[in-house]
């Protein structure tokens, strides 16, 4: 818990601007591994943290002394990374988002000593080891295999052989070298790359349909199956099966070494090596969303779940979660809702987390992770003093009393109380609403692989919810505002994995309440996205951006406002619509004012930075810039 001052005041135009501070702080660790740290001769966890502002992170965490050291990543290199991997001569190399670079860390050094670039890609995911010794990476969004050169730090593009499958999501070494390359997610492929002819093959019978292995002892295992290192054909597992009654068995990839061999079975973890007898249970644990990440040669295996990471030691019976013992650094806010309390709340962009601020006393709350899938809040809303927040990726909408105990591991507060994800529908672009009904409205966009999107109707008390699929057409719901009478939604062309959707214009409807029935529809040609989709109570009328440019919809002449904020600079941020006739947005570092009822527009301030959320309260307009907060309150006006 923080309290921040108000530190600075300044005049803008008639408004006043206060920086209330930084308030978002999360880690959202993604990969990780253990090292033999050749200056202590101990082992440590090194895991991967994103920050977007301060850069990406390795944080070096000793589990017996709970004590952590963090090494930022060269300015500008990179936001986060989703794997790390340890490579000859103490190095260890980093794969980046979403600066689309291997990073080169010297154990001995403690130092970042080469960025390399991948021109034209923003993510590299996972890494493996060719036999010609270079490391292997897959981007987003060509689809590219790339190869590091680990003397010269060259990146070679190795080329897009799956087109139009933009994701190269997972790559892995087979025993003689080879790279297993699985493609996706229009038309999910894998295929074979040799490092020393230099091209792509189909894979062998049993590896088609998804290749993230491991090699273990002259063998390739992925998932349950088990193939000769030399021929790749199956062969009998050489190790002792555990009963099939307790649920599928897979490899863990992150757990094993050349050495060690760990495998999964449900909530189960089980350690062999050559010339065992039976396997070792390391653990039966249900990790809620937590990932193993590394194992020690003593068989203590160690992962991490949100805000906290676990290190389990041979004959463990419970797991106990610590905080990441490194201070977050200050993220942007992805949303900013202000309740009734005058509490700002908002979340960063993945980390799972919600911060409050208060706004009359300074007070800062930052929870710890409020769900058990990975991802990000993209939106809240309050009804009767608790927070509802929609987050991506499981679909999940969840319940928090802030003003009650803690226990998101018991599922008791915060608490999932529905979750559309099972429905097919994963991120809620079109954020969260109460509606008159005090029924939640949320938007949703569909799973990764389709087009589409819905409308979630959840009871708060009893999570039962309803959902209307895709309402007008296969696209994804960009925009939620309910009234007594009719639910007003906007949608676009986008989709998870997916480029944008041809042939179509982002569309704006207008639905009864009651019926469900499409009351008015509107398509925008040529437009990609309709979203901010804001009822303003005083006027009745409804705000949304199309494409940047603020409309206003008429409901009781059903149509648009003509002549409506003509002139007015395009949105670039949220749009927040307090109920008072005004409405705010952000155009770079202005904060634009528009009357509702008339159509004008003004320049109310300008802020240090440009502006990527706005809320509105009695208590002044809010607005975040970067990390940075501020409060702008009006002065009197001609």
């Amino acid at each position: 818990m923080l309290t921040c001052s108000l530190i600075a005041t300044i005049v803008s135009g008639t408004a006043s601007v206060e920086l209330l501070g930084s308030p978002c702080r999360a880690h959202n660790v993604l990969g990780g591994c253990a090292v033999l740290d050749p200056v202590s001769g101990r082992e440590v966890f090194v895991v991967t943290d994103m920050n977007e502002v301060t850069g990406a992170e390795l944080i070096f965490i000793d589990p017996d002394a709970d004590t952590g050291m963090s090494y930022r990543a060269p300015a500008g290199s990179s936001a986060g990374s989703w794997c790390v991997l340890e490579v000859p001569d103490g190095r260890l190399v980093v794969a980046t988002y979403y600066g689309g670079a291997f990073l080169v860390f010297d154990l001995r050094k403690r130092e970042f000593v080469k960025v390399a670039l991948f021109p034209g890609e923003s993510y590299i995911w996972n890494l493996a080891l060719g036999s010609d010794g270079r490391v292997y990476g897959g981007t987003y969004p060509g689809g590219k295999l790339g190869a590091l050169d680990l003397e010269t730090y060259q990146v070679e593009d190795c080329g897009a052989p799956a087109p139009p499958d933009m994701y190269l999501r997972n790559v892995s070494a087979l025993p003689d070298g080879r790279i297993i390359c699985s493609f996706g997610m229009d038309e999910p492929k894998t295929l074979v790359y040799d490092p020393a002819s230099k091209a792509f093959a189909d894979p062998p019978p049993g590896l088609e349909g998804g290749s993230a292995g491991v090699t273990w002892n002259g063998l390739f295992i992925a998932g349950s199956r088990v193939l000769d290192g030399h021929t790749l054909q199956p062969v009998d597992a050489p190790f002792p099966v555990p009963p099939a009654d307790a649920g599928g068995l897979a490899v863990s990839t992150d757990l094993s070494t050349a050495t060690d061999l760990y495998l999964l079975q449900g909530s189960a973890a089980f350690r062999y090596r050559a010339g065992d007898s039976e396997l070792t249970r390391v653990g039966t644990f249900d990790l809620r969303g937590g990932r193993y990440l590394a194992a020690f040669a003593d068989g203590t295996v160690l992962g991490i779940r949100g805000q906290d990471y676990f290190a389990v030691r041979p004959g463990d019976a419970d797991l106990s979660l610590r905080p990441v013992p490194v201070e977050p650094g200050p993220r942007p806010t992805h949303f900013l809702e202000l309740d009734l309390d005058g509490k700002l709340w908002g979340g960063p962009p993945f980390g799972q987390t919600l911060f409050s601020l208060d706004t009359r006393t300074g007070e800062i709350v930052n929870t710890r992770t409020i769900c058990d899938a990975g991802g990000e809040v993209y939106d809240a809303t309050f009804l009767d003093g608790k927070v509802y927040a929609a987050a991506y990726a499981g679909g999940d909408i969840v319940r928090y009393d802030p003003d009650a105990p803690w226990n998101q591991w018991e599922h008791e507060n915060p608490l999932t109380i529905a979750s559309v994800g099972p429905k097919g529908y994963i991120r809620p672009t079109g954020g969260i609403v109460v509606g008159p009904d005090r029924k939640l409205y949320s938007g949703w966009m569909a799973r990764y692989g389709t087009y589409g999107g819905c409308v979630a109707i959840t009871d708060p008390d009893t999570g039962a919810t309803e959902l209307i699929e895709n309402p007008l057409g296969e696209q994804a719901v960009e925009g939620v505002a309910v009234d007594g009478r009719a639910i007003y939604i906007g949608t676009s062309l986008g989709a998870n994995g997916l480029r944008n959707k041809t042939g179509e214009s982002a569309r704006f409807g207008m639905i009864d309440r009651a019926t469900r029935e499409v009351l008015f529809r509107e398509e925008f040609d040529g437009a990609s996205s309709v979203r901010q989709v804001k009822l303003d109570a005083t006027t009745g009328r409804v705000l949304l951006v199309v494409d940047g440019a603020l409309r206003a919809f008429d409901p009781e002449a059903r149509q648009f406002v003509i002549g409506f904020a003509d002139g007015a600079p395009a949105v670039g941020s949220s749009v927040a619509v307090p109920g008072t006739g005004v409405a705010y947005y952000g155009n770079a570092s202005r904060l634009i004012a528009v009357d509702v009822a008339k159509g004008t527009h003004r320049v109310d301030a300008e802020l240090p930075a440009g502006i990527s959320c706005v809320a509105a309260g009695r208590d002044g307009v809010f607005v975040s810039c970067g990390t940075d907060v501020y409060r702008v309150t009006e002065g009197a006006r001609d």
